[in-house]
């Protein structure tokens, strides 16, 4: 399925950029201090990663579309999936933060940040590294800053798995307030033309 009106795109990768930045100031403002006793700025985060989520959907879909071919529907599918399953994760505790519901630590729908990092960065690399063989017409450049993007995300999947937290902080840091929102402002950037 071809999504034809591709101006949602851009505006979709804007939000995920703002949202990722958002996620970094009440997360680690707020969250992180209160060791998640300020139930506001938990639900926020939930919140964040929901609508992300969902707003991925739309610009998986739209790159995928524009690399086109076999790989273009691998871009597609792997990422409305992977942002899709972030978004469960996202809305999981945002129903269990509301409903005030004791959960496991370990999150059932996105176990140490699986989709939500690891997936997620196999899916940026993927896109970087197409875009670098200037697949959908998208800049060499935008390739470069996915496989960096896209590494970090994984290392944090590991950092998290590991529960290190120097590392968390360090590629997590990265992730939603530098490499990500770039990504993601320059593919909506890309997708307007």
């Amino acid at each position: 399925m071809y999504l034809r009106d591709r101006s949602l795109a851009t505006p979709a990768a804007y939000g995920v950029a703002a949202l990722s930045v958002a996620y970094a100031v009440v997360f680690l403002g707020a969250v992180r201090p209160s060791q998640g006793a300020n139930l506001t700025a938990v639900v926020l985060s939930d919140l964040f990663v929901l609508l992300s989520g969902l707003l991925v959907t739309v610009v998986a879909a739209t790159v995928g579309d524009r690399i086109g071919g076999t790989e273009g529907t691998w871009v597609k599918l792997f990422g409305v999936g992977w942002a899709l399953l972030s978004a469960t994760h996202g809305a999981f505790a945002l129903a269990a933060d509301i409903g005030e519901v004791a959960v496991p630590r370990l999150s059932s729908t996105d176990p140490r940040g699986f989709a939500t990092f690891g997936l997620a960065g196999l899916w940026t690399v993927t896109v970087g590294w197409l875009a670098r063989e200037g697949r959908g017409g998208l800049p060499r450049g935008l390739g470069a800053l996915g496989i960096v993007a896209g590494a970090d995300l994984v290392l944090l999947y590991v950092a998290t798995l590991l529960g290190s937290e120097t590392p968390i902080l360090v590629f997590g840091g990265l992730a939603s307030v530098v490499l990500g929102p770039a990504f993601w402002m320059w593919t909506g950037s890309a997708l307007r033309r």
